[in-house]
């Protein structure tokens, strides 16, 4: 074999990986063929060669490593080194699939073993694609969620295919409409499964369909990765194995908004949300955790309006004559539209603060422009001013240059969501669900995202991060408000602690 035809395998890797370089490390090679590296500031690119730069010796393949000259990493050839066909199998994956593996060694191998490995792991990209099912609301008054949700997996997929596929094949993505039915997304999800023989589900955007999918993939095996449904059930009570939210969820605001409302002066509350699981546990979880930090509070009633009610004025009625200092508003979407247009009519917020957790959504201030009143609090599982990153700054103006509106969370959650898919690939070097679920629960698993990075808990598969919160204020540059004065509620405060993790039932 001529050196023109040794395989290439290539990993690009990121900012800020240290720690995952310094795990992978410590545990790698039995500690006798671990790898070194001084003053790691950027790994910009890990190469391993065979042929072009190791040659070929005989029977043998020797596997040199490098680093681009940007790197402080320093490396000393310290010779060769047998290695067993499974270990080398294993790390070989990790390595061209991103698992941030750095080894200082060269490995001596059989050029047939080598080769045949090589050839399990480099699948050509012209094989069939890795294909994703993909199910949102796509119609009527929330037909946003889905419209984005689409657009978002549609660029998230067609970067990564650019950039080479995942595990030498291509992505793909089937779409269809739940209309916020849960009959209507397992029939989508079971032709997907059937017909499609899609390797991955995703969304959707309703709680309530969200608990049917499950149940869905449970059945078939199949792993479905949860972008805009927030319930805490699916990660908790109803813990799937085949499950992963790549979302803060419902929990994890109801929470946030409690450690941020705490230090507010208001003490007497109600709730306003909307009358399904939802709205439900989102109250529940911030009363709790409110309680919690700020004993001396009271709760004054709460009210609950139907899914996408038309009129609310029998509900600000109600909260007017509690006389709460401060509400609590699950409502989302054309529901929170709706109600604070009507609310500002009355003057409502006059007179008492209001908190909107994902209130932030621009599928709510962009429509409502500058009728948004100043001075509401929200909170966003991502908002685009937010953070000033170039992963942000690119994500944001490649979105508006495409599709000429700004990337809302539903959007940049989908996008992260398909990232995330990508990284469990890399990590497991398979489709095979079981596999990966095992491959993921592994350790923690972190992906760069627009908002930061993500991190996968094993113990509940439900993705760690922050949450921000901010004040409304009108914008003359975008012509709809936007959150000020915000803040960052640390995703370790608000997550399940390690008691309740403890609690998840990994069997039900």
């Amino acid at each position: 074999m001529g050196h023109n035809e040794a395989l290439t395998l290539n990993v690009a890797f990121t900012k800020n990986v240290r720690l995952e370089l310094e795990s992978v490390l410590q545990h790698s090679w039995n500690r006798k063929a671990r790898g070194c590296f001084g003053n790691v500031a950027v790994v910009d690119r890990f190469c391993s060669q065979v042929g072009k730069y190791g040659g070929l010796f005989d029977d043998k393949v020797r596997c040199p490593t490098r680093v681009s000259a940007g790197s402080s990493v320093r490396w000393r050839d310290r010779g060769m080194i047998p290695v067993s066909i499974g270990l080398l199998k294993s790390k070989l994956l990790d390595v061209m699939n991103g698992r941030f593996l750095i080894m200082k060694r060269l490995f001596l191998v059989p050029l047939s073993v080598f080769l045949a490995i090589a050839f399990l792991s480099a699948v050509s990209a012209e094989e069939k694609p890795i294909k994703l099912g993909v199910m949102f609301i796509s119609s009527g008054p929330l037909g946003g969620y889905g419209i984005n949700g689409q657009r978002a997996v549609e660029m998230a997929v067609e970067e990564i295919n650019a950039a080479g596929g995942v595990l030498g094949r291509n992505l793909s993505a089937s779409f269809g409409d739940t209309k916020l039915k849960p009959e209507i997304a397992t029939e989508l999800a079971e032709k997907f499964i059937g017909e499609d023989k899609v390797d991955f589900l995703m969304g959707p955007t309703s709680s309530g369909v969200a608990m049917s999918l499950s149940e869905v993939a449970r059945k078939h095996k199949k792993i479905l990765i949860v972008t805009q449904a927030a319930t805490d059930a699916l990660t908790g009570a109803k813990f799937n194995p085949y499950v992963f939210s790549t979302l803060s969820n419902v929990m994890m605001h109801s929470r946030s908004g409690a450690y941020y409302m705490a230090t507010k002066p208001y003490k007497k509350w109600m709730c306003i949300g909307p009358d399904y699981n939802y709205g439900h546990e989102s109250w529940r979880l911030f009363r709790e955790k409110l309680k919690e930090l700020k004993p001396d509070v009271e709760i004054l009633g709460e009210t609950f309006p139907k899914l996408m009610a038309k009129d609310f004025s029998e509900h600000i009625e109600q909260i007017r004559k509690a006389k709460p200092e401060a509400v609590w508003c699950p409502l989302w979407g054309q529901d929170a539209v709706n109600f604070i247009r009507q609310a500002k009519e009355t003057k409502l917020f006059d007179e008492i603060k209001f908190a909107f957790p994902v209130g932030a959504a621009l599928e709510t201030v962009v429509p409502l422009g500058k009728e948004t009143p100043s001075g509401l609090y929200m909170s966003s599982r991502y908002f685009f001013t937010t953070p000033d990153s170039v992963e942000n700054r690119d994500f944001v103006k490649k979105y508006y240059e495409k599709y000429k509106e700004y990337p809302d969370y539903m959007t940049e959650e989908t996008y992260a969501g398909v990232h995330f898919i990508k990284a469990a690939l890399v990590r497991a070097g398979t489709t095979d669900p079981d596999a990966l679920v095992k491959a993921v629960e592994r350790e923690p698993l972190a992906w760069l995202t627009p908002e930061g990075w993500k991190v996968m808990r094993p113990e509940d598969h439900q993705v760690v991060e922050d949450v921000v919160w901010g004040e409304t204020a009108p914008s003359e540059k975008y012509g709809f408000a936007v959150l000020t004065n915000i803040q960052s509620i640390q995703g370790e405060q608000i997550c399940r602690t390690p008691e309740e993790l403890k609690k998840v039932n990994r069997n039900p």
